[in-house]
């Protein structure tokens, strides 16, 4: 060893440049690729961070408004302390409307005002403070807006706005006069959840629970976040157990009033959906990250490999000395080798040090704002195991290279010529072509040698990760390229009400900007035993619709496309009959859901935001000039189901959709 070191030190000396440069070359790309595939996997992670940081509920449950015989918070306080949930947080919709510049604004896009009963968005399901503080909980005088509702006011933290509200009874009929109250601005914040479409970007002005007391006559409905003993597993049991809740409300109604009352319903949301639809629109980014990483790990690998097979080949004269001198062939390879091991051990610490140095990138998309845990982070599996798998295949592609250098060579042989240059003499072209093609797939002999394959490796890899950026770049800025063949989506009521029949047809018919448009409302449908977000269609011109993958697009009445998360544990065949309740359909094709990389699509069972939702939905879409409305149904006292937790059915789709 001592000898093989004493050898290899003129050598090092020798090709000190070199070592520096290969060291730099390592370092630079392998801390691109570990960075690369270390800011996918925090990406991959960051929307669950956020979760956990807010705090985040496992399932909403929707209380219709004030309840006959029943004090406002009562429904709460029965839902919360049923079995299996280890804690609540409320907030209930107010009657109230923004008043700008002195006149009151009804419009449906900025009235939702929303007041903490005991923590929701404070302390369970926290929203993100983008300026400011969010007030005490017991603060009266203070609110908290969204940027919208911000931008309409004109205001930012420290300014003062009011707000009209009106106390209303159990039927939604008001009880007495229009008052106004004005707060000072604590904080602008967005409201959970995060990353979803932006039609379902919640706005509105959220309450401490020291104001919300204030106003419980105002109160129109309300929405219990729980967090179960279970988490999502438990919402099932929970189902039953509201729906036995619902039924005994029934009976103490009908002994008070004497009436053949119905029973409440209390609607379910469950959050796992919306989860899992975020972490769907993330991952591609995740996998482009970690593809880009792995390219880059390549381009490393041969690049410097190709540096080493160069600095070993002209160490060969000082191999041949140290030969004729007594060295053994081991010596002799590890003298070939030192400059080379101190390049690599060089440029993989390097390579960590850079992976961390960029960390700060990460998360990529728009998962990163929501990210809790930004700044430098290391992450020890992918540095250190990352740096463990190119370390040790570059030692061992130079032990190989250094065993190569020292075993005896015929004198006589001659260059191995190439078969792409043979192959151009033998097709008679020019000479020019033909010393061009041998210069360039010819290694050459001696000092002067040079690793062709390596360099083809390298060029190849290099514009492999050129052209997979510029792809990624052009796939997120083109929307049709991912299934979303439309141009604009017209909606009422921020996607919660509904146009009136015929009216999309009247303003639409005739417009020569228009080339296709349709009409469409989503629901849950239960699917062999599994409740998925579903979308009904109902074509008016052309076919604007989510792109069929396989199979056919739907012709009629009594059939239905699955998305390929949904078709892999129905059975995942592209043809088929199977169970689709309550009634039963033809799987006849899968279907891409079109999505904005990095954020979720619209989807039922998600997350609820500040707004009185309802039952039905209808919306458009139009090709070129292209539109989405709403869901609609019973306005003002409660943001009804999308699935009703008593029958478990889908809400109601649009008039004539078919799924």
């Amino acid at each position: 060893m001592m000898v093989a070191l004493a050898c290899g030190r003129p050598a090092l000396r020798g090709a000190w440049r070199q070592v520096l440069a290969l060291a730099l070359l390592a370092g630079l790309l392998g801390g691109v690729a570990l960075g690369a595939v270390a800011g996918a996997r925090r990406t991959a992670t960051a929307y669950g961070r956020y979760l956990a940081a807010i705090n985040a509920s496992d399932v909403f449950v929707n209380v219709p408004g004030n309840l006959p015989g029943l004090p406002a918070t009562r429904p709460v306080s029965l839902i919360s302390s049923l079995p299996g949930v280890i804690s609540h947080a409320a907030y209930i919709g107010l009657n109230g409307m923004p008043v700008v510049h002195g006149r009151v604004d009804n419009s449906f896009l900025t009235n939702s005002v929303n007041g903490s009963l005991d923590g929701e968005y404070f302390s369970q399901d926290r929203m993100t403070v983008l300026a400011g503080r969010l007030p005490p909980a017991g603060s009266t005088t203070t609110v908290v807006l969204t940027p919208a509702i911000a931008r309409m006011f004109g205001t930012g933290v420290g300014g003062t706005i009011s707000y009209s509200f009106r106390p209303i009874d159990a039927q939604g009929r008001p009880t007495g006069p229009s008052f106004i109250r004005s707060y000072r601005v604590a904080a602008i914040a967005e409201i959970p959840p995060a990353l979803v479409d932006e039609s379902d970007q919640a706005e509105g002005t959220v309450l401490p629970p020291g104001a919300t007391r204030q106003l419980l006559p105002e109160y129109f409905y309300a929405w219990i976040g729980l967090r179960l003993a279970r988490g999502t597993a438990g919402i099932p049991e929970l189902q039953r157990q509201l729906v036995t809740l619902a039924a005994d409300l029934q009976r103490q109604e009908q002994r008070a009033t004497h009436d053949n009352v119905s029973a409440p319903t209390f609607s379910v949301n469950r959050s796992d959906v919306i989860r899992g639809q975020v972490q769907q629109a993330i991952r591609p980014e995740a996998v482009a990250l970690s593809v880009f990483g792995a390219i880059a790990a390549l381009a490393m690998l041969v690049l410097v490999v190709q540096g080493l097979t160069q600095m070993v080949g002209r160490s060969a004269p000082d191999i041949a000395v140290l030969r004729v001198l007594g060295a053994t062939r081991g010596q002799a390879a590890l003298a070939a080798a030192l400059p080379g091991v101190i390049a690599v051990l060089g440029g993989v610490t390097l390579a960590v040090a850079g992976a961390v140095a960029v960390s700060p990138l990460a998360p990529v998309g728009p998962v990163r704002r929501f990210d809790p845990d930004r700044g430098i982070a290391a992450d020890g599996l992918v540095l250190g195991g990352g740096a463990a798998i190119l370390g040790l295949a570059l030692l061992g592609l130079l032990a190989v290279l250094a065993v190569r250098s020292v075993r005896p060579r015929d004198s006589g042989a001659g260059v191995r010529s190439s078969a792409v240059a043979r192959a151009a003499a033998t097709a008679g072209l020019p000479a020019a072509a033909v010393v061009g093609t041998r210069n360039a797939f010819e290694p050459g002999s001696g000092v002067r040698a040079v690793p062709v394959r390596s360099a083809l490796l390298g060029s190849i890899a290099a514009v492999t990760a050129v052209v997979f950026s510029a792809s990624l770049g052009g796939l997120t800025s083109h929307p049709a390229r991912y299934g979303w063949n439309w141009d604009l989506v017209i909606q009422a009521e921020s996607g919660y009400g509904s146009f009136a029949p015929g009216v999309m047809k009247k303003l639409i018919r005739g417009q020569p900007a228009v080339a296709g448009w349709s009409e469409f409302a989503f629901a849950q449908l239960p699917v062999d035993g599994r409740v998925v977000p579903a979308l009904g269609l109902r074509r008016q011109l052309g076919s604007v619709q989510p792109p069929t993958t396989s199979g056919h697009a739907l012709s009629g009445p009594g059939q239905i496309e699955l998305g390929t998360v949904t078709l892999q544990p129905a059975g995942g065949a592209a043809r088929g009959r199977g169970r689709a309740d309550p009634a039963r359909g033809k799987p006849a094709n899968r279907v891409a859901s079109p999505r904005r990389p990095g954020r979720s699509p619209r989807s039922a069972g998600a997350w609820p935001p500040p707004r009185r939702r309802s039952a039905r939905s209808l919306r458009t879409w139009r090709r070129t000039r292209t539109g989405r409305t709403g869901r609609s149904g019973p306005a003002g006292r409660t943001w009804p189901p999308r699935r009703s937790a008593a029958s478990g059915h889908p809400s109601t789709p649009a008039p004539g959709a078919w799924w």
